[in-house]
């Protein structure tokens, strides 16, 4: 048991690794602990700000309202009504240069609807009460306004009236230098309601300074401890969730491959380990159940429910220039040699007809199979010319009838064969079916050979 004296030494080596780590120091805390703490930290941060904020958020609310109020709706009038001036004279050079139609009447439109707006902003500026050198500068602006309105028009009606030259002398002698002053003299409003709003804003920080300094640091702090709890917190839960949710949709399309990142030791951490062995646990008896399911327990080779499938996906690929045959084995004599032998024994010659089928099977995408007791199955898929089928049955017959020496007996395994190649078959059982019947027939002409239910069908 340890002294009490090397308590204090493990409690400094744990706040030690906390300060050097503490990433990991957090990942390794209890999911209550984390939002206990990120929670009570929000909490601080606010309350600090909220307290200090208190005393002068009156005098600073009074002082931003008349600042919104008065200086800054100008601010905003006055911009809309100078963006308004400028599209109205680009829309009165267009309407001169333009020719009668629908870009005129279109031109016409926007110099009405430019002077709508000019005139709305210039009686919500007049409704604000303004300082006495932004008003005089604001009655200047609708001076110089009212010049350029009537020098506007006279050029329009002599573009209306079709003195283009008239109506362009107009304009460039008179509109243009009206023009040019309605902006300037908009400028200079600009310029003083910016430089309102500037003492105003001036005025409001160099009165709550200490504050705002007071408020800027708690929230600078607080905000960034929190911060950095808060996206510990959220990857500690929502990152491991969102995985576990992807993973486990994996595993229902069959995928078991993927895996829970473990970041640490927690709730969450341990839920990770734990899912993890579940799911190689999972997958390993899903791999064994499935080929179970689609291959034989004693030869290892296909069954018939995967040669179906197989077929299934053959057919689906079929073409005018596909080339695929089945091929159906059945030995000969196999009940004898379990009557004589036992069936140990037939076991033993049907596991080497599995290999030897194996073996013989030089392309991947052929496939063998058992189909029940001594009945195997050969699925050829692609192959270049109906010759080569039967080439590869009659290598399986030479390969089946090789002897096979047990410690017990020599035997001698024979077996008859039936190919049938797909024409155009319209589905799985037809094609078994002319296998099926040219493997009777190699039996009826004596055993231990091949017959093409080409050749059946061709005598018959």
């Amino acid at each position: 048991m340890p002294s009490t004296s090397t308590r204090p030494v493990t409690r400094r080596r744990s706040l030690l690794s906390a300060l050097l780590h503490p990433k990991r120091f957090f990942a390794d805390l209890r999911i209550s602990t984390k939002i206990v703490s990120v929670a009570l930290v929000v909490a601080s941060v606010f309350a600090a700000v909220g307290v200090t904020g208190l005393v002068r958020i009156r005098d600073l609310a009074a002082q931003q309202d008349y600042q919104y109020r008065t200086n800054v709706l100008a601010l905003s009038h006055m911009t809309d009504a100078r963006s308004a001036v400028g599209a109205q004279l680009e829309a009165v050079v267009s309407h001169i240069l333009s020719e009668p139609g629908f870009y005129r009447h279109q031109y016409e439109s926007m110099i009405a609807t430019t002077d709508q707006r000019i005139t709305i902003d210039l009686q919500e500026l007049h409704k604000l009460n303004l300082a006495r050198p932004e008003a005089r500068a604001l009655e200047a602006f609708g001076s110089l306004l009212t010049l350029w309105r009537t020098a506007r028009d006279t050029a329009l009606d002599a573009s209306r009236n079709g003195d283009r030259q008239k109506a362009t002398t107009i304009l460039l002698v008179r509109s243009e230098a009206v023009a040019r002053s309605v902006k300037t003299r908009a400028d200079a409003v600009l310029s003083q309601l910016v430089e309102s709003v500037a003492a105003g804003a001036r005025a409001s920080l160099s009165s709550s300074r200490a504050t705002e300094r007071l408020m800027l640091l708690s929230l600078v702090a607080g905000a960034f401890v929190a911060f950095t709890l808060s996206v510990l917190a959220a990857r500690t839960l929502s990152r491991p969730l969102r995985e576990a949710v992807d993973v486990l949709t994996a595993v229902g399309r069959g995928d078991f491959s993927r895996r829970l990142t473990v970041r640490g030791n927690d709730e969450v951490g341990q839920m990770g380990h734990a899912l993890n062995k579940a799911l190689v646990a999972l997958r390993d008896a899903f791999s064994g159940l499935k080929h179970q399911a689609y291959h034989d327990n004693l030869t290892g080779l296909a069954n018939r429910a995967l040669l179906r499938e197989l077929l299934t996906d053959a057919f689906a690929r079929t073409g005018p220039h596909t080339h695929m045959a089945l091929i159906l084995i059945d030995l000969d004599g196999f009940k004898q040699i379990n009557d004589l032998y036992g069936h140990g024994v037939g076991d033993v010659l049907l596991v080497a007809v599995g290999e030897r089928l194996r073996e013989g099977l030089h392309r991947p995408d052929d496939t063998a199979a058992r189909l029940g007791g001594d009945e195997f199955a050969v699925l050829l898929d692609g192959f270049e010319k109906p010759s080569d089928a039967y080439e590869v049955a009659e290598r399986l017959l030479t390969s089946i009838g090789q002897p096979l020496l047990l410690p017990e007996v020599e035997l001698f395994p024979k077996a008859s064969i039936g190919v049938a190649l797909w024409n155009g078959h319209t589905d799985i059982d037809a094609l078994i079916h002319d296998a099926d019947v040219a493997m009777y027939a190699a039996k009826a002409q004596g055993k231990h050979n091949v017959v093409r239910f080409e050749q059946l069908k061709a005598m018959t």
